[in-house]
């Protein structure tokens, strides 16, 4: 996947600037950043649904030009929420994946992607009486089924997910974010907008840093993540250690509580 020069103008603002972006399969890719820096957007100008006067790529392929079911079988997106206004079960939210995936003929995949999110036996519940963290799940399951099988094609897919562990316990913030690099690790791309540094500085192999709608740097974790950067986008100084052997950096934001007098 690949964006060259991409810049968006929502209601007469100007959102992303020139941005160029690089996202390999195999690989989870994250897009880290302050809040309204462009995140949210650029992930839903790489999945096609705003226009750009740049290009992007996906698997070789100018969205600009694929039909919807095209771009669908490709790629499956995790918003950060999803309103449903009426009372479908569990089973039923999670087969809407299947319309367009490659995988639509298999009859037991909603049940596979229901227990991938550790969600089995819950075909039957109302969506509407879920938690927030359990109907975050069940939109994975719905997103997961629609790409189901990467290993099995011809060409990556993808996921593309929009602050996936936001609503989550930390249990299942593991849970999902394995589940990203699984799929990874099975030849599918992951594209990832995420907030928790220390979870971004575990999981992702290449990290794209946003602020004011540019590209302030990217790389993997240990080249991103250093002070000088952090303080530039975020605007605090957060210390920044390295786990010792893995070389894994994390943030302690414990010290600037003390810095700040709390």
């Amino acid at each position: 996947m690949q964006g060259k020069s991409i810049c968006v103008n929502l209601s007469r603002k100007d959102i992303l600037h020139d941005v160029n972006f690089k996202a390999e399969s195999g690989q989870v890719t994250a897009i880290i950043g302050p809040n309204g820096s462009g995140k949210s957007t650029l992930l839903k100008t790489l999945a096609g649904e705003i226009g750009t006067s740049g290009t992007v790529t996906l698997n070789g392929h100018d969205i600009s030009a694929l039909k919807p079911w095209q771009l669908a079988a490709m790629r499956g997106v995790l918003p950060q929420s999803t309103s449903v206004a009426f009372p479908f079960k569990v089973y039923e939210i999670v087969r809407l994946g299947l319309a367009n995936g490659l995988a639509a003929i298999d009859d037991e995949l909603t049940a596979k992607a229901l227990a991938h999110v550790d969600l089995a036996g819950f075909e039957d519940r109302s969506y509407q009486t879920l938690s927030g963290g359990e109907q975050q799940r069940v939109q994975l399951a719905r997103v997961l089924t629609q790409v189901w099988g990467t290993q099995h094609t011809d060409q990556p897919r993808w996921l593309l997910l929009d602050e996936p562990v936001a609503s989550l316990d930390i249990a299942h913030q593991f849970a999902v974010l394995h589940i990203a690099g699984d799929f990874a690790a099975a030849g599918g791309g992951v594209v990832v907008v995420m907030h928790d540094l220390n979870l971004t500085a575990l999981f992702a192999d290449c990290v794209y840093v946003l602020s004011q709608g540019y590209v302030w740097g990217s790389g993997t974790p240990s080249e991103v993540l250093n002070i000088d950067l952090m303080q530039q986008v975020y605007g605090i100084d957060l210390p920044i250690s390295k786990v010792p052997k893995s070389s894994i950096p994390f943030v302690l934001p414990q010290v600037m509580r003390k810095r700040l007098g709390a």
